[in-house]
């Protein structure tokens, strides 16, 4: 092998900004078509609903069909007005008595009975709503700029009956170019998990190209731990489980944060940290591992009023490490996450460890690495659904909404694909058995159940008719990782997961040696509405179990983080931003776990993988095609190691072929291995080897930038002048002479 070869150039760097910017874009349209509907009849009125619309309405007053608006924006700019305009106008025949939306009810208070209309809305026969769209708002996502509301097709005429919807309309936003804008263009991430997930929730994803390509650097990673001093050396067995499934980890310390980060108090200095760390280094998921009193929460504002007023101004939001954009206190008061000063859109995802102890940290650990990597198969599609009694009148049951998680449901506007009908399901419901017991949970979650979905009532004491001295090893002795999994659970009720108590029901679940190794709940109050299968907590749920299902999101902590986004245009919906239920449920749903930890949807399956088994040093890429019995399998992830090192990363499409870009290059010879990982997959290993290269080989090997004359960060910015050094390398076995080097980049 020969020396290596360094070529220096000098580059002057002028982007032509107004290509990416459109500073003279100012409106962005889009086009929706309504035509399906269907009436149904609830205690003497009709409820009227759309395809893909959500029925809704202000407390009392008439519910209609809203669509949703998530309309990506050009980079640099926010929403400044909304227009509609409708056409094909047809009236519905006959007449009808539209339902009066009812209050959202905490699920475990609240008063029974009290129906509300307003009478003066009824007996007027002006059109109603006389504005046909919603509060409008911007929010970013990674960067990208959305433009979030909702509109109703519908026009209703109360004392006729009549009903009249367009089948066409269009939605006209103008925009405006706006500081907060390019601030968050900061937060630009277009790594291909984020453009995937930037398309699918764009109703204009055309928009996309627009936006200026973020590269991947050296030094990024996937998983951020921050914890205090004193455990900082008990992760690296995590850290290895996840470093061979392509996950690079890095610690940081509350001590090291709260000594050298700007901020406030310690949450906006760690808040300040991860955002650093997600600019620099595009961080996706990160773990608060400590209770409390070690790593702070923030406390959110938020009041519903519903048939009382609701009001909290110390919610715990883990949400406030996870969408990165704004101060969400923009007026400097005492309410943090007031309206208007909210991020919906989160950036990352954030879950937490709530331990206290070292004891605490290791049952957690074992468990989360117990799950991911030494499944008891046989009963990983084997969940539990547990319905209770909600409301007596109108009659509501937990079960009605649970029934909804499973399988493909269109049901009150829109779409959710959950929990395979297929599966082993187990349904403990009041509304089938008359009730059940604490017991009776307890003997069916000690035969093994990959999931524990709750609908009913709870307290921080309390939860699945369960109290807090039941949470013992001895009671879950059969959930112990060796005769049967770890099991997760999701609850609507109230207050289970309020962390901010003295060890909470849902904190006793998680640190424990046996039972949970995962729960999703509230912090404070559930919600649901009266008589209804639609509500607050039920909206995030059956996203959350679509993420995990549909969208093949393993990963509980980006399962609960696109769960949110999914549900984000509905925040301030009308008769949801008035009322608060939904942005409560929005703000007080937090995940008890490893964020980064992958849930068992089914069964492993087994990977198969072709490849060229034997490559020359210094080759800049792979091709490996996997398939599971002769299908190809899409999104995972085939790790090329070389003496413990990662050389690269590539993931499989849809036609099961992932490319690697070595890198760092290998010029080596000797034996190495491909890993494979996912969705539902062990990590499965295959040989390579690397052979010497016959005769000359010159290859890229590294390259420095020199910004002296600019700003000296090391990097590429807008209108300097930089040295670039790039190091060639001759990987053959002969010299290499008279070697021409060419450099190119595109555009952006």
């Amino acid at each position: 092998m020969k020396a290596k070869n360094y070529v220096v150039i000098i580059l002057s760097l002028i982007f032509l900004v107004a290509q990416v910017i459109l500073v003279n874009a100012d409106i962005v349209e889009k086009n929706y078509q309504f035509e399906n509907y269907q009436i149904t009849d609830v205690h003497g009125y009709q409820i009227i609903v759309f395809d893909n619309t959500l029925p809704t309405g202000k407390a009392g007053e008439p519910v209609l069909s809203y669509h949703s608006v998530s309309i990506l924006l050009p980079p640099g700019e926010i929403a400044e007005s909304i227009e509609i305009i409708g056409e094909n106008e047809v009236e519905i025949p006959g007449n009808f008595q539209i339902y009066p939306q009812q209050h959202s009810q905490p699920i475990s208070r609240g008063r029974t009975g009290k129906f509300v209309k307003n009478a003066e809305i009824y007996k007027s026969n002006e059109q109603y709503p006389t504005s046909l769209t919603g509060k409008l708002s911007t929010h970013f996502m990674n960067g990208f700029s959305f433009a979030l509301s909702a509109f109703t097709p519908m026009m209703y005429y109360p004392a006729s009956g009549k009903v009249k919807f367009y089948k066409t309309v269009t939605i006209r936003i103008h925009t405006k170019s706006d500081v907060k804008a390019h601030y968050g263009l900061n937060n630009l991430n277009t790594s291909s998990t984020i453009l995937q997930k930037v398309h699918k929730f764009a109703q204009n994803p055309e928009l996309i190209s627009q936006y200026p390509q973020r590269k991947a650097k050296d030094d990024d990673y996937q998983l951020l731990i921050v914890t205090p001093f004193q455990y900082a050396d008990n992760y690296q067995t995590l850290i290895d489980l996840y470093y061979v499934r392509g996950i690079k980890t890095q610690i940081a310390t509350t001590e090291d944060i709260n000594s050298t980060m700007p901020g406030q108090d310690l949450q906006e200095k760690i808040r300040n940290y991860i955002i650093q760390e997600y600019q620099n280094h595009s961080i996706e998921h990160v773990l608060l591992s400590g209770d409390v009193e070690l790593v702070p929460y923030r406390g959110f504002y938020c009041v519903v009023y519903s048939s009382s007023t609701y009001e909290d101004d110390n919610i715990p939001s883990d949400l406030y490490y996870s969408a990165l954009d704004g101060t969400w206190n923009d007026d400097g008061d005492n309410l943090w996450g007031e309206i208007g000063e909210d991020d919906l859109l989160p950036e990352i995802s954030v879950a937490r460890f709530t331990i206290s102890n070292i004891t605490d940290l290791n049952n957690m650990l074992n468990k989360t690495i117990s799950y991911q990597d030494s499944p008891i198969t046989g009963e990983l599609r084997d969940p539990l659904l547990a319905g209770e009694h909600l409301w007596s009148n109108p009659l509501t049951w937990g079960g009605d909404y649970l029934d909804l998680l499973i399988g493909y449901h269109e049901d009150n506007g829109y779409i959710t694909d959950g929990i395979p009908e297929d599966q082993n399901i187990t349904k403990l419901y009041d509304r089938d058995m008359g009730s059940w017991s604490g017991s009776t949970l307890i003997s069916e979650i000690n035969e093994g159940k990959s999931f524990v979905h709750h609908c009913g009532h709870a307290n921080t004491n309390y939860c699945m008719r369960l109290d807090s001295y039941e949470i013992t090893n001895s009671n879950f002795s059969g959930v112990n990782g060796i005769d049967h999994n770890f099991t997760m659970v999701y609850t609507h009720g109230c207050y289970s997961g309020a962390f901010d108590a003295s060890d909470c029901i849902a904190e006793k679940m998680v640190t424990i040696e046996n039972f949970a190794v995962a729960f999703v709940g509230n912090s404070r109050y559930g919600w649901f509405n009266e008589g209804q299968t639609e509500g607050p907590s039920a909206h995030l749920h059956r996203e959350f179990v679509d993420a995990l299902y549909n969208d093949k999101l393993s990963r509980i902590g980006s399962a609960h983080s696109e769960s949110r986004t999914a549900t984000s245009p509905w925040v301030n919906a009308p008769g949801q931003w008035e009322e608060g239920a939904l942005r409560w449920c929005f703000y007080c749903c937090n995940v008890l776990g490893d964020p980064a930890m992958a849930v068992w949807t089914d069964e492993p399956i087994t990977v198969q993988a072709d490849y060229q088994t034997s490559i020359p040093v210094g080759v800049p890429c792979l091709e490996v095609t996997v398939t599971d019995n002769g299908n190809p399998v899409e999104g995972l992830n085939c790790v090329l190691f070389k003496d413990d090192v990662c050389n690269g990363i590539g993931t499989t499409d849809a036609n099961g072929i992932a490319q690697i870009n070595i890198d760092p290059l290998i010029v080596m010879p000797g034996d190495a291995e491909i890993v494979i990982s996912g969705y539902n997959c062990l990590p499965t290993s295959f040989p390579i080897i690397f052979i010497p290269n016959e005769g000359p080989y010159v290859v890229y090997s590294a390259h420095q930038i020199d910004d002296s004359a600019g700003n000296n960060n090391g990097l590429v910015d807008f209108g300097e002048d930089i040295g670039l050094s790039l190091e060639m390398t001759n990987v053959g076995l002969e010299d290499a002479s008279n070697v021409d080097v060419t450099i190119s980049s595109a555009d952006t």
